[in-house]
């Protein structure tokens, strides 16, 4: 695509974007999340590229500090700014000042560099949402960071009724296999991880024990795994707890990796 395309695509993304003007700034100044406080266009971005343009409002910028403009925009039809000052201001015969063509060019070279991130930010959040809006149809949910594909998803799946007529209480007699089970399944999400699922703290909501107890579950560690308090609970509360129920549980949180650790047993 050549560099006036890509400059055209760029300023249309931006056009259709929404802009609120600042709650905190005026025109030529934008408000600084970070320090709370508003700061110069000017001095950030410096004056305007070329000659015929000014600042945006804010400097394209919104109050949470992202780029939802161009720094710079043309003049108004009928203003002028062939000292690149901050702002246009009426032509003096009431025309536009024809703009050199060498200027032109070097304009349009600047405004890429605004441009370019722009398209990019605006590209990839639309991949974000398509790949959320399938993430959502989808039957199973992997858990955020176990590496496994759907496929593998399934596979594991398909080995469950080799697990089905297999008591529980098998898993607590094969310490490496509750060992890997332990590792994947006890840690819980750290910040911002809040929504996912996939812990033994959902997998003991599977199995209809209450909060209370995966508190206090939780709170033995390091010295006993919760994972194995929970095993240990199933067995004893239901002696005929297959593994095969477990599988299944799994599958439905969306932990593919544990269902291959899991099928060692198989």
């Amino acid at each position: 695509m050549r560099p006036q395309h890509l400059l055209s695509a760029a300023l249309f993304l931006a056009q259709a974007v929404p802009h609120e003007a600042s709650q905190h700034c005026n025109r030529l100044e934008y408000w600084n999340p970070d320090n709370l406080c508003c700061g110069s266009c000017l001095q950030r971005f410096g004056p305007p590229p070329c000659p015929d343009y000014e600042f945006s409002e804010n400097c394209g910028l919104n109050d949470f500090g992202d780029h939802v403009m161009h720094p710079f925009q043309e003049c108004p039809r009928g203003q002028c700014n062939p000292d690149l000052a901050e702002l246009c201001s009426f032509c003096g015969s009431g025309t536009r000042a024809p703009t050199p063509e060498g200027s032109r060019q070097r304009c349009g070279e600047a405004l890429l560099t605004f441009a370019l991130p722009l398209v990019l930010v605006l590209l990839v959040t639309s991949a974000a949402i398509l790949l959320f809006a399938r993430k959502r149809h989808s039957p199973y949910l992997p858990y955020p960071g176990s590496n496994t594909s759907g496929g593998s998803l399934v596979t594991s799946e398909a080995e469950l009724p080799n697990l089905a007529s297999q008591p529980l209480s098998r898993l607590l007699d094969e310490l490496e296999v509750l060992e890997e089970l332990i590792v994947l399944l006890d840690p819980e999400p750290g910040p911002g991880g809040a929504l996912a699922c996939g812990t033994t703290r959902h997998l003991a909501a599977k199995y209809g024990l209450p909060a209370s107890w995966s508190t206090f579950a939780y709170s033995l560690r390091p010295s006993h795994s919760p994972l194995r308090a929970l095993i240990e609970m199933v067995v004893a509360r239901e002696p005929s707890a297959s593994l095969g129920q477990l599988g299944t549980h799994l599958a439905q949180l969306g932990r593919a990796d544990a269902l291959q650790v899991l099928s060692k047993l198989a």
